[in-house]
């Protein structure tokens, strides 16, 4: 999940520019750079959500699993250790971060061993914003923090984020808002076919309260959403994204994320995508390899090829997702 860079704060807009530049130089000289700079860390596996337009509601409960804080500390270690300038990295992937109850510990981690360099993202569904957690988050002002929504009614809320409380997650939002929450905040909204006709009030409402809005299209999370298609609004339309990068594809590229992002799992499995829900590509392990040695791996660097030149149907991860074209 990434924010609409037009409403970051300069020092993010200028991270923002940096990996798209490391997407274009890629389109021209056909070498990754040698470290990622965006990383998605799950360091818990769990959600307390149901939500439809999410595969987590279509799967068997596995067992909660909790990163190992030595495995946690090695990971931002090397990070740390490469120092690649405007790192990003969110602790959220697949999941609800906040089951993680250690979650803010670590951002303290982040922010101690990077001495406050890399940025940090938490994208969560305020379920668990209680008086406690917000009095935390009040001192780390995170650089970008999402709460997820995706509704302007009680009603519509029940149907798109069902096991959740409409008042009591809002009651939330309203509480860090009036504690004087400082970091940059967001009121996420994915747009899909039970909310469409809310969004206008929903951007409304909030910008009285001057808080920004993130509006995202649903996609079909690399093909594991199976509901994708009743939840759609979009799916009669053209998409002239699609049609753009067919016919430009040497100057540029429909998914950045292999050539920026790295995706780690609570069990330190390395995955292509985040919305890889069913790990069809397991890229390698952080517990036993390092971020780089996997980043450069031949694997890596074949989806990379393959992507570049938009042969997404040879990649199990890609070649049913909504996003990128799957008829070439």
């Amino acid at each position: 999940m990434f924010l609409n860079p037009l409403k970051w704060k300069p020092t993010i807009v200028i991270d923002s520019l940096f990996h798209k530049k490391r997407v274009i130089d890629y389109c021209i000289r056909k070498q990754v750079f040698p470290f990622p700079s965006i990383f998605q860390i799950q360091t818990v596996n769990s959600c307390n959500g149901n939500c439809p337009m999410c595969p987590n509601s279509q799967r068997m409960n596995n067992p909660v699993e909790i990163m190992p804080k030595t495995l946690f500390n090695k990971i931002i270690k090397e990070i740390v250790d490469n120092k690649i300038p405007h790192t990003m990295i969110y602790l959220y992937l697949q999941n609800e971060p906040f089951m993680d109850r250690d979650v803010l510990n670590k951002i303290r981690v982040i922010k101690e061993l990077s001495k406050n360099k890399i940025r940090i993202g938490l994208v969560t569904n305020g379920t668990f914003l209680d008086s406690e957690n917000i009095n935390e988050l009040r001192h780390l002002n995170i650089d970008l923090f999402t709460v997820s929504l995706d509704a302007y009614t009680k009603e519509t809320y029940d149907k798109i984020r069902s096991g959740l409380d409409f008042s009591a997650i809002s009651s939330n939002i309203d509480n860090l808002i009036n504690q004087g929450y400082k970091g940059n905040l967001y009121i996420g909204f994915v747009k899909q076919k039970d909310n469409i006709s809310e969004l206008l009030e929903f951007k409304k409402y909030w910008k009285r309260k001057k808080i920004s809005t993130d509006i995202f299209q649903i996609n079909n999370r690399s093909g594991d959403l199976s509901d994708f298609n009743s939840l759609d609004i979009n799916k009669d339309k053209v998409n002239t994204k699609r049609i753009r990068y067919r016919f430009i594809p040497h100057l540029t590229l429909q998914c950045d994320n292999p050539y920026t992002n790295f995706n780690i799992l609570s069990n330190g499995n390395v995955i292509l995508c985040c919305n890889d829900y069913h790990k069809k590509i397991i890229l390698g392990n952080v517990a036993s390899s390092s971020i780089k040695d996997i980043w450069n791996s031949s694997q890596y660097n074949e989806i990379r090829r393959l992507m570049s030149a938009q042969r997404y149907h040879l990649i199990t991860v890609c070649k049913n997702c909504s996003i990128v074209s799957n008829n070439t």
